[in-house]
């Protein structure tokens, strides 16, 4: 809690009165102690009260002075002398008052004793408590006034760092929205113009089919291998747009998924010849397995076929040869079921791993240039993974090839754990066996 000016001016006041008001109150006790020690007639007794009460005092402002070292000063130094002298005056009297030491002063006349302790000890003590009092009043007002004034500053210092951190965070904000409008303009783009080149492309690719079937009138070899060449570029070309197309969907849209009892035998018969030509090409061969009792499972039999496209098609892109296996079944506790794809490619170095999912990543640019390809297959597998409630486990060993498995729940994933998939973002795996 902060004290305004006002306040802590009212409070320096009451801690100066109350260091008054104590100082009085040890000259009152000391005057009660004489005139009732008087009275009793035990002057030795005021005398070891008188030092008792000194002692008392000077460990009081040693220690406060130890605590607050900012009230030390000169004057601080002529209170302790001061009362230092003060107190040896007491010690003199109760040193020739007391039987045991009586005896060293037998040497020293009563008017050298008296004359000591008048001038030495009471005179220039109270000197010094009052020049002392003189200085160290005043010091302590000002160093509270710096204090208040070093307070003062650092509070302004802060304020004005809260607004700085304020206004930057404005910025942010500002910048921030800037970004997100422009992601929004550019997956707008993206989509349209993906979609108004799949239009010209799917024309294209009718017209090469018809002249290939020869509806058109008879064409020689050379014409028939011109024809499958553009119908093969025009193709890839096509799949490469309809991967960029559904990307910015992705981006920009709110896909949500629609869960339906999807048979896993049926799904994987509809998708594995969708890449027999490619498997042919590059002498691979496709291995399909269900393991355990898993027939069936509640989920979106899209989202599940485009992820499974990404992923395989990637691995058939670079696979050379070799075996190409696609796997699903149920985790040990029967708590979720998996797909895996595994290859028998040059694999992925350990120092990829975590970047393979970034839109438009494919390692080192010898890959894009030797595989083609947009970059954005694995990154559609994740983002549809996540509208599951998926998570990837990604293991790959260079030149022996990846697998990469999928676990999903095995219903609709509750709002509990989508506030948790939306947080962490995706549970993420990767592994490297080298």
């Amino acid at each position: 809690m902060k004290l305004s000016r006002n306040d802590r001016e009212h409070v320096l006041g009451l801690s100066l009165l109350s260091f008054v008001f104590l100082l009085v109150l040890i000259l009152n006790a000391l005057i009660f102690a004489d005139i009732f020690l008087s009275i009793m007639e035990s002057p030795l007794t005021l005398v070891f009260i008188r030092v008792v009460i000194m002692v008392t005092v000077l460990a009081f402002l040693l220690a406060n002075s130890a605590r607050h070292t900012e009230i030390q000063g000169r004057g601080w130094y002529f209170l302790i002398s001061g009362f230092s002298l003060i107190l040896l005056d007491g010690l003199i009297d109760l040193a020739i008052q007391h039987p045991l030491t009586r005896h060293l002063f037998q040497g020293i006349s009563p008017s050298a004793q008296n004359l000591f302790k008048e001038i030495f000890c009471r005179l220039l003590g109270f000197f010094c408590l009052a020049y002392g009092f003189f200085l160290w009043i005043p010091s302590i007002i000002q160093a509270r006034r710096r204090a208040e004034q070093n307070t003062l500053m650092l509070e302004n210092m802060v304020a004005e760092r809260t607004r700085s951190l304020e206004e930057f965070n404005r910025q942010l904000h500002f910048s921030k929205v800037r970004l997100e409008e422009a992601a929004r303009l550019k997956n707008e783009f993206l989509a349209s113009f993906s979609h108004e080149l799949k239009t010209p492309l799917n024309s294209i690719l009718g017209f090469c089919r018809l002249l290939r079937e020869k509806r058109q009138g008879p064409l020689n070899e050379k014409q028939l291998r011109s024809i499958e060449i553009i119908d093969n570029n025009s193709k890839t070309l096509l799949d490469r747009i309809t991967k960029i197309l559904d990307y910015a969907k992705l981006e920009f849209e709110k896909v949500v998924p629609e869960y339906r009892n999807v048979k896993i035998t049926e799904l994987f018969a509809e998708l594995t010849p969708v890449f027999e030509p490619q498997l042919k090409d590059k002498d691979i061969h496709l291995e399909v397995e269900v393991q355990g009792e898993l027939k069936e499972v509640n989920t979106d039999r899209k989202i599940i076929g485009q992820l499974l496209q990404a992923v395989l098609d990637n691995a058939v892109k670079f696979t050379e040869s070799g075996t190409v296996k696609l796997r699903s079944g149920l985790d040990r506790d029967n708590s979720r079921w998996w797909i895996a794809v595994s290859d028998t490619g040059p694999g992925i170095p350990g120092r990829e791993l975590p970047y393979i999912f970034e839109p438009f990543r494919q390692g080192d640019g010898s890959l894009s240039r030797r595989y083609g390809g947009t970059g954005l297959g694995l990154t559609i597998a994740r983002k549809l993974s996540r509208l599951l409630g998926g998570q990837i486990d990604v293991k790959s060993t260079v030149d022996s090839g990846s697998v990469f498995t999928f676990s999903f729940p095995l219903g609709p994933p509750s709002p509990l754990s989508r506030a948790a998939e939306t947080y962490n973002k995706g549970s993420i795996r990767n592994e490297e066996t080298r």
